[in-house]
């Protein structure tokens, strides 16, 4: 079950109060989501969020029939008329019910992991169609249950050929010899931050080669990092047994900072749109 938020949200065009959440039992067939991560009460990259969930509905045969502009207006009036200054934004596309749009529960890492670096571990799972965000509970509650167990912020898919491919919820990037290494396109999500962080790279000069990443190779890397709508850019501490020093690696480090002052960059910008709206 969606875990609604805040005192309204929208059921295709008409506004809902949360107190009647009946609809989210009722969803059947196809469904697909997007979250954006809203910070000082702009949606973030909301352009390439829509952007991918248009992506992703076309993939499954979904029929979006809200256009940019419907959505973006949608989303600033849940902002505005909730009062949200920093919390994630959902959107849900299903067969028989349309298009949802609500805040969801959120919880976002503590400081100390950007100074520190967080605990992952390996998990051998891998993610049917990647490349869809489709909502699966069996997929959710596995590796839930595994972030648990093993006390760890995110879990690491490992595939049958045993070689790293993502979080959870979100995609990874290896550093190692002053290179960054990521798992190719086809085999992950496409992440938005993902798709900044590897902009940021070619704007500093960082070589990034898309290859897939061995377990067995991780004990010579020199640090790595988790990027998500939710995360940002999340510098990796341990990975199971693994001590890692991501946190004192120039180029995690260069990249940190260069995102920080892209969002701060993109909210500037937009500031006034929902004054807009």
């Amino acid at each position: 079950m969606e875990q609604v938020e805040e005192s309204f949200y929208f059921i295709n065009d008409q506004k809902t109060p949360v107190e009647d959440t009946t609809v989210f039992n009722q969803l059947e067939g196809k469904t697909i989501y997007e979250v954006i991560r809203v910070q000082q009460g702009i949606a973030l990259f909301l352009e390439d969020h829509l952007e991918r969930f248009k992506a992703s509905a076309a993939a499954t045969d979904l029929f979006l029939k809200d256009s940019d502009a419907a959505i973006t207006q949608r989303i600033y009036q849940l902002i505005s008329i909730n009062q949200v200054t920093h919390k994630n934004i959902k959107l849900i596309l299903n067969a028989s019910k349309g298009l949802l749009i609500f805040f969801t529960k959120t919880v976002y890492p503590p400081q100390t992991y950007y100074l520190n670096g967080m605990h992952t571990t390996l998990f051998k799972m891998e993610r049917t169609d990647p490349t869809i965000k489709t909502l699966r509970n069996d997929y959710q509650k596995a590796v839930l249950a595994e972030r648990e167990k093993q006390q760890a912020y995110e879990v690491l898919l490992v595939d049958q050929t045993d070689h790293v491919t993502e979080g959870s919820r979100s995609n990874l990037f290896i550093v190692k010899n002053n290179k960054l290494y990521t798992s190719p396109a086809k085999n992950v999500l496409l992440g938005i931050v993902r798709k900044k962080t590897l902009a940021l790279c070619a704007m500093l000069g960082f070589e990034v080669i898309e290859e897939n990443i061995s377990v067995s190779k991780l004990v010579e890397i020199d640090g790595a990092f988790i990027t998500g709508t939710g995360n940002n850019i999340l510098p990796i501490q341990s990975i199971g047994d693994l001590t890692l020093h991501s946190t004192n690696n120039p180029i995690i480090k260069a990249l940190m900072s260069e995102y920080t002052n892209l969002v701060a960059t993109y909210i500037n910008e937009h500031q006034a749109i929902d004054s807009h709206i």
